[in-house]
């Protein structure tokens, strides 16, 4: 496959006011043995970087039915991305290092955040990713921040946030809804203490206008560089 990475640019996981909301994601895999390497060489890359707006961050996908290694995903306000401090060959020598340890690329999506609630995801960094395909997204919308506003309480400050595919389509996802929690563990028990909002979760069911998931994955952010 092509090795084609123009790095920099992913959704910021921001409040509902959503200042910064595109994103860029890259789904790779790493060769064997590799993943502490890519690690130093992006922490290197961006060493005091100084960024228009956002960031980046490097994810490990673990559980689900994502068959990639890892994604790296860029994140910015529209027309405010990358960064100030990069030349171009600075970025090119960059991607001929990180291609070293890449033994595929996978495919890229592109799109937006239209709510988000919480901390920034590399305080919660076990997130749990559904791709879907909603009949209504208005209807949808609707429904999913009424819901989440009903199980506050149990989310605490953990991020919850839903968005588009603008570019590309995973699966034939045109949307998407990820939910943050500290570990593997704390997943759990929070779909554990949610099952208690049972009149709540059959309402959401009644008024999101219908909904299809196509895919349903977890993932590490392992690293992430940049601010909201």
């Amino acid at each position: 496959m092509k090795k084609v990475f123009y790095f920099l640019t992913f959704v910021l996981f921001t409040t509902n006011a959503i200042s910064q909301n595109t994103f860029r994601l890259w789904h790779f895999n790493a060769k064997a043995g590799t993943e502490e390497a890519i690690g130093n060489l992006i922490t290197k890359h961006n060493e005091n970087a100084d960024y228009k707006s956002g960031g980046v961050q490097i994810e490990r996908i673990t559980f689900g039915d994502n068959m990639w290694s890892h994604r790296v995903v860029a994140f910015g306000e529209l027309g405010k991305l990358g960064r100030n401090d990069l030349k171009e060959y600075q970025q090119g020598l960059f991607l001929e290092k990180l291609n070293n340890f890449v033994e595929e690329w996978g495919p890229s999506y592109a799109g937006r955040f239209l709510s988000y609630v919480g901390s920034e995801p590399k305080n919660y960094p076990f997130i749990q990713i559904y791709n879907i395909l909603p009949k209504d997204p208005i209807a949808f919308k609707k429904a999913h921040d009424k819901y989440v506003g009903q199980i506050s309480k149990v989310l605490g400050n953990r991020p919850v946030g839903f968005g588009t595919y603008d570019i590309g389509s995973p699966e034939g996802a045109t949307h998407w809804v990820v939910v943050g929690s500290s570990n593997f563990n704390d997943l759990i028990d929070q779909k554990q203490k949610m099952e208690k909002y049972s009149k709540e979760w059959a309402e959401w069911g009644k008024t999101n206008g219908g909904v299809e998931i196509k895919s349903n994955f977890t993932i590490l952010v392992l690293a992430a560089f940049g601010g909201m």
